[in-house]
Order: structure tokens, then sequence, then C-alpha cells
């Protein structure tokens, strides 16, 4: 059972990255665009320092949701995103109580949590850099073929 279970992680964890993908990116679109209001207890958060910051972010969340949707570059993306959801909560959330269920920082902690596990464990089964991967295991490289080729050495000269 254990062994049945195990190995479908691969494919659960493809479908965590997807369903938290899509909804960082709504949180991309709804700094960058104005979409996708926050519900009314958050809106009277910390407002930001500086006018340009939620486009900055807003763009991060987005281009960085599109590329863990797609599987692609997942560990990089995952580090860069864990970076800026630490960033959040100590900016916003922190200030405002040490608890997270009092201070309005679960959600950003669950996201930095779980991309932080992505940065670990890959993207899964059902990812870009998975086939990715496996065609790099099943293309020799270049430079492997080189010294298997007769009368060549795979040492530059």
């Amino acid at each position: 059972m254990k062994q049945a279970i195990a190995s479908w992680e691969p494919y659960s964890r493809s479908v965590l990255r997807i369903i938290l993908a899509f909804t960082l990116s709504l949180h991309g679109y709804r700094n960058m665009f104005g979409v996708f209001p926050a519900s009314g207890g958050r809106r009277a958060a910390i407002p930001m320092a500086l006018d340009g910051l939620p486009h900055v972010l807003g763009s991060l969340e987005i281009i960085g949701g599109l590329l863990l949707f797609l599987g692609l570059l997942t560990r990089p993306v995952a580090i860069v995103l864990c970076g800026e959801l630490l960033a959040a909560y100590l900016y916003s959330a922190a200030p405002r109580g040490v608890w997270p269920i009092r201070n309005g920082g679960n959600e950003t902690l669950v996201y930095f949590l779980v991309f932080l596990y992505f940065a670990v464990t890959g993207a899964g089964a059902w990812s870009l850099d998975h086939l990715i991967g496996r065609a790099r295991a099943h293309f020799p490289s270049t430079e492997n073929a080189r010294s298997t080729l007769p009368g060549m050495t795979g040492s530059r000269e």
C-alpha cells in the first residue's frame, strides 16, 4: 500500500504545482491590473512604500506562475518566489502581529512553504523539466558522443 501511494507522489506534486501556480498568477494579475480585488478584511493592510512595487511583484508572480504552471525552471523559480513571499510576509503581515492567523499571513506562509518544497523536490512528473530531463538522458550530449567515436577523444587539444 505504501509503495502504491509513493508511486503517485510525482503526479500529485504536479497537480499541486499547477493549482498553486494558477492561484499565484491571480495575485499577480491583481497587483498589475487591479482585477480580482482583495476581500474586505485585507484592504486595511499597510500601504506600499513605493508605488511601483505592486507592478514589479505582480509581473514576478505572473511570470513565475506561468513558469511553474508549465513546470519549466521550477527549482530556480520556486527559490525566487520563496524570497518574494518571505519579504512580503515580513513587510506586510509580520508588523501586524506575531501569529499568522491574526496578522493575515497564513496564505503567504503556505505559499512560501510549498514553493520551498518545490525548490527541493522539483516539478513532478507532468512538467517540462521532467520532459527535458528525460530527453537529456535519452540522447547523449555531444561531448559524450565525440568520445565514443573511433579515433576521437573527449579532450580538447
